[in-house]
């Protein structure tokens, strides 16, 4: 480490020097306020020694000059000076002077407070380092969450978005969605939808969403069934997610004339919202996908009716897990009674940004902690 000693006097230069250099440091010496500048520049010391008066300035500006020309490095500045006063000292240290020994000083504490700068430096230095370091690391995660981004959203080009009859809602906790909601319109009319949540939240839940996608839309072109392609999904993910992790979903097919066959595995119950203001439910009596084997899964399908005024509402475990400022969940009562004022709306997406409304409302300023997939389907 290097130490600038800035004083007009020979004898405190060499004491000075000669305590430094005890503690390791290197000595770098300046008469003048100009002499001092160059040496700073120069040298790049980590800490500074000062007289008040020294020729061709004051001290305390010199002490200001340095603090200007390297702002984003610590550099800690010791007045040593005969001038004790209390608004020569309030003065110092106005001018960003870190310590303030008075002349003549003993020896011993002048090298513990240089030990103590030093102990300071490194802690900064430290800080520093870190600070860079996780900067760099930041920046990689924005950029492999931009990659996934970018790769995740190429294959859902093929998936329709929202629609008269079809609305999706993606909420993320983080800046990375990981549950995954596709949809597909057969040429006879035939909607297929798929709504998966992998455990976790953000990215790291997305690790099965691609090979997901890629099947479902490759079944979809082959017009295979419900059963074969939850058969095939639960496959996929058997073999590609580590062990603690599965995918809860529903894969619901809904024919032009309002007949529903659907296969879900782990998820909240759906409602589907009747005209006449009742509710019915589709629920999920099945394993998530990724964890039976192949001989254990369940394929088996089960069967609804959706008419010309309902509507079917499916959606991930995050939106009955959302908590409020008062850490209270909203739940499934809640969510029912959320489903049935907001879809009474004759438009779609109006019905579905009211029940987004209702949820902005209920979570207030508390934190999401899950990601949130809702989709509401009706057929005409």
């Amino acid at each position: 480490m290097k130490l600038l000693c800035v004083d007009g006097e020979p004898v405190y230069q060499e004491i000075i020097s000669l305590c430094a250099q005890k503690e390791g440091m290197e000595v770098v010496t300046a008469s003048s306020y100009e002499e001092a500048i160059q040496c700073y520049e120069v040298h790049k010391p980590d800490l500074v020694t000062l007289e008040v008066v020294i020729q061709g300035g004051s001290g305390v500006q010199l002490a200001s000059a340095l603090k200007r020309m390297d702002p984003g490095r610590f550099v800690p500045i010791i007045f040593l000076t005969s001038h004790i006063s209390d608004s020569v000292m309030n003065s110092c240290f106005k001018a960003g002077a870190d310590d303030f020994i008075p002349k003549p000083f003993n020896e011993m504490l002048f090298s513990t407070r240089v030990s103590t700068h030093k102990r300071q430096i490194h802690l900064i230095q430290e800080m520093y380092r870190k600070n860079r370091e996780l900067t760099f690391y930041q920046s990689m995660i924005e950029r492999e969450h931009k990659m996934a981004h970018q790769v995740l959203d190429h294959i859902l080009t093929r998936s329709e978005r929202s629609s008269q009859h079809l609305a999706i809602t993606r909420l993320s906790a983080t800046n990375f969605n990981g549950d995954l909601a596709l949809a597909y319109t057969q040429p006879d009319g035939t909607r297929v939808v798929f709504v998966g949540d992998f455990t976790g939240h953000g990215l790291s839940a997305s690790i099965g969403a691609l090979p997901v996608a890629q099947a479902f839309f490759d079944g979809m072109d082959n017009q295979i069934g419900l059963s074969e392609l939850a058969t095939q999904l639960n496959k996929i993910l058997l073999n590609i997610l580590p062990d603690y992790m599965f995918c809860a979903a529903y894969m619901i097919q809904i024919q032009p004339s309002g007949e529903i066959e659907y296969w879900g595995g782990g998820m909240p119950r759906g409602y589907i919202r009747r005209g006449d203001d009742s509710v019915d439910y589709i629920c999920s009596h099945h394993m998530p996908l990724g964890i039976l084997s192949v001989k254990e899964f369940e394929a088996d399908c089960e069967k609804a009716f959706l008419g010309a005024k309902d509507t079917l509402v499916v959606a991930s475990d995050g939106i009955v897990e959302l908590k409020n400022s008062d850490h209270q969940m909203l739940g499934e009562k809640a969510m029912e009674a959320l489903v049935m004022s907001s879809y009474i709306e004759q438009d779609l997406n109006q019905a579905q940004s009211a029940m987004e409304a209702h949820l902005t409302r209920f979570q207030g300023k508390s934190e999401q902690l899950d990601d949130i997939t809702l989709v509401a389907i009706r057929n005409t």
